[in-house]
């Protein structure tokens, strides 16, 4: 994440930053998440945000419990 973030400027990128280096275990860095992508769509706008954020969740695999990694949004009906 702080590959993603270094080099560019920003308070709120500042603040991410600072957030992200001081994350104690990998489940507090998993809810980080959100805050970078909403620090790097400000400056690189949000599908460039979107493919970086890729590669950063795939570091994820296997770190984590099941139940929290990325859902698949399901649609409920009634019928």
């Amino acid at each position: 994440m702080l590959s993603v973030l270094q080099g560019r400027g920003g308070q709120s990128i500042q603040r991410v930053s600072q957030r992200v280096r001081f994350a104690v275990d990998v489940e507090a860095l998993w809810y980080l998440r959100q805050d970078v992508m909403v620090a790097l769509s400000a400056i690189d706008g949000e599908s460039a945000a979107r493919r970086q954020m890729k590669e950063i969740n795939s570091m994820f695999k296997g770190g984590l419990p099941g139940s929290m990694g990325p859902r698949a949004h399901q649609r409920f009906t009634n019928q």
